[in-house]
């Protein structure tokens, strides 16, 4: 399990929308990641990974996907991506 997280900007706004999605193995820095089951058009690049130490439970993972334009967001939380919470 992992936490993806979306961000899109646009000049002086960001958003970052998120899901938690079961992955065969947990990509790399530079893998791209193709979302189509999850709403997401084209694949996307993974640019940060943070592990979480086992006794947090899932998800085991946060992925950072490189940046989108803003106005994919809208669509993206038509697909069920939800805003992040305060970590």
């Amino acid at each position: 399990m992992a936490r993806i997280v979306r961000q899109f900007e646009a000049p002086h706004e960001l958003v970052t929308l998120e899901k938690v999605i079961e992955l065969p193995a947990l990509p790399t820095i530079g893998a791209r990641l193709d979302l189509r089951s999850e709403g997401v058009e084209t694949p996307l690049e993974v640019i940060g990974v943070t592990l979480r130490p086992e006794a947090d439970g899932p998800p085991e993972a946060d992925l950072f996907l490189a940046y989108e334009a803003l106005a994919a967001a809208q669509l993206a939380r038509f697909s069920g991506w939800r805003s992040s919470e305060s970590r």
